[in-house]
């Protein structure tokens, strides 16, 4: 069974972080369950050790953006960086994600090893994450710091410095499996992580009632921007051209979307783009 259920400290955070965000569904891993069931999801250790699990998750996404955004989506190649740079993004969330919202919303940190994690895919897209029961980073201040799993931390800080070196540590062994199967440079590769984490925390921010404290948890956790990740938070407030007010960010990658036939325009958040492009993007959105 995935789910709630678990006695661990974690599962009341993880099911916290589920109910508030709409575009994944979060759950905690029950190691009593069926093997059945369990085997339903993509442990990240399997993937990173099957030579054959990221070449096929690239051809799965193919279709699945032809479908979402070719007007005749038979008659579409979708380029390989487009489906490179999705698959980057999709897996680095994994980690990201799951470590940022529960950084910003209980201001606890898991740990993120590949072994602790498991997905699940829906039409070739990341659906939902879980997370092992296991040890966590916490303040001193919480409730469950005395737990045999919990490592206490001084503080916020130090908590933070934890979420960047879990990341870190699980893209370092993720990049070095993918790494070789793309035409990205190592440059490119490191943006991603670091345009992951900083998008983690601001929709935390967004999913748990206000971007302002999401953008000051991203400052926080991206520092300086630490080797080998690329730069501190990139996140910020934009006017669009209607004098809407937006909090977005100017990623430091690109998810190559704006390559594939039929698109309109970048995202808004592509690098590609100058602010008054930005501006014309976000006014286009809905209120």
């Amino acid at each position: 069974m995935v789910g709630p259920l678990s006695g661990h400290p974690l599962a009341t955070s993880v099911a916290t972080v589920d109910g508030a965000v709409e575009s994944l569904s979060f759950r905690m891993l029950d190691v009593s369950s069926s093997a059945s069931s369990i085997t339903l999801w993509i442990e990240c250790e399997h993937a990173l050790s099957d030579p054959a699990f990221f070449p096929w998750w690239r051809a799965a996404v193919a279709p699945r953006l032809a479908q979402q955004y070719a007007p005749v989506p038979d008659q579409v190649v979708v380029p390989e960086q487009t489906t490179g740079g999705y698959v980057l993004l999709w897996y680095l969330a994994i980690p990201s994600y799951l470590g940022g919202l529960l950084f910003h919303s209980a201001r606890r940190v898991p740990s993120l090893e590949p072994r602790q994690l498991r997905f699940r895919l829906e039409s070739a897209a990341l659906q939902e994450v879980a997370l092992r029961p296991g040890r966590f980073w916490c303040l001193p201040s919480d409730p469950d710091a005395g737990h045999p799993d919990a490592v206490p931390v001084p503080d916020e800080a130090s908590l933070a410095a934890v979420l960047r070196h879990q990341v870190i540590a699980h893209a370092t062994r993720f990049l070095a499996v993918y790494g070789p199967q793309v035409c990205f440079g190592r440059h490119t590769q490191w943006a991603e992580v670091t345009d992951r984490l900083d998008k983690a925390l601001l929709l935390a921010g967004h999913a748990f009632g206000s971007p302002q404290p999401g953008a000051a948890d991203a400052r926080l956790v991206l520092a300086d921007g630490e080797k080998p990740l690329t730069s501190a938070s990139r996140i910020r407030q934009v006017t669009d051209d209607r004098g809407r007010v937006h909090w977005t960010r100017r990623r430091g990658s690109c998810c190559f979307l704006y390559a594939l036939p039929g698109v309109a325009h970048p995202c808004a958040s592509c690098p590609r783009l100058s602010d008054a492009e930005r501006a014309r993007i976000l006014a286009t959105l809905p209120v």
